[in-house]
């Protein structure tokens, strides 16, 4: 009984924790960043924001410089909240004419907490984390920002060489591509199987149970591959010239395989189990 009283509150925390996410971001843009916005998406339409904060972070000093109080606004029909410029077409909360959002690295992060605890200044904290992104644009890795919000990839808005007229959009699967922006609707890079048809990149079976996946690309020429564990810790390093990748050393896990191919790269998540089976003589 003790058990099943757990796992129903580690579902309930669970899903109270999901309920909303960071969905788009389009932090750069051509010009003084007129349109700029950080787009919030929730599980089920017109959901109380009420008790939610947004907290802009700078990576110079991984100091808060913005907080934005969700209190009291609820997402729309199709579960979409935008928080950008004032010119941005459908803004909910207006902050500002232009340059509102930093370009980076820098990062966002939602939180269920009181906006009087985050004045402009708070270090970095994941107490009350929700969600959190930490991107850039064509910079290096911010290690405090990533460690603080429990965070492992760094996203980068110039990953095409387009930071001007491309966004940093959720693929529904736990990470994050590259796309023109997609503002209050699905993100260029989710399917109705979490595929990005412009990916040239396919990682399968995943999740693996069988010790190797498959990882196919539009390119030629050799793979280099990096695989992460949640910990931000590199457990593996190769090259491919081929497709199959042996991940048999590798505990059971959530992990983030990060391919570089022809000078593009993508960072995609994978789940491994390990399967074992009763052998009879």
């Amino acid at each position: 009984m003790k058990t099943i009283i757990f796992l129903a509150c580690v579902l309930v925390t669970t899903i109270s924790f999901s309920q909303i996410s960071l969905n788009e971001l389009d932090a750069d843009q051509t010009g003084t960043d007129v349109t700029e916005f950080v787009e919030i998406l929730s599980d089920s339409p017109n959901y109380s924001l009420e008790d939610y904060i947004v907290v802009f972070y700078n990576g110079s000093d991984d100091e808060s410089y913005k907080t934005v109080d969700l209190t009291g606004y609820v997402t729309d029909s199709e579960g979409f909240f935008i928080i950008g410029s004032n010119a941005t077409p459908g803004v909910d909360i207006a902050i500002g004419s232009s340059n509102a959002i930093q370009n980076g690295p820098d990062a966002i992060a939602i939180y269920q907490d009181d906006a009087s605890n985050f004045p402009n200044g708070t270090p970095v904290t994941s107490i009350n984390l929700i969600d959190a992104i930490v991107y850039g644009t064509n910079d290096d890795d911010d290690p405090e920002l990533l460690a603080g919000l429990n965070e492992t990839i760094q996203y980068d808005e110039d990953l095409n060489g387009n930071k001007d007229t491309e966004s940093i959009q959720s693929d529904g699967a736990g990470s994050f591509c590259v796309a023109l922006p997609t503002l209050n609707t699905t993100n260029a890079c989710v399917l109705n199987t979490n595929e990005n048809q412009s990916d040239p990149f396919k990682i399968y079976p995943n999740p693996a149970t069988n010790g190797y996946i498959a990882i196919s690309s539009k390119f030629g020429g050799v793979k280099n591959i990096s695989v992460f564990n949640v910990l931000g810790e590199q457990v593996l390093k190769t090259t491919l010239t081929g497709d199959r990748l042996d991940i048999s050393n590798l505990n059971s896990g959530v992990y983030i395989v990060k391919i570089e191919q022809e000078k593009k790269f993508i960072h995609k998540k994978i789940s491994y189990k390990i399967i074992f089976r009763k052998i009879y003589f």
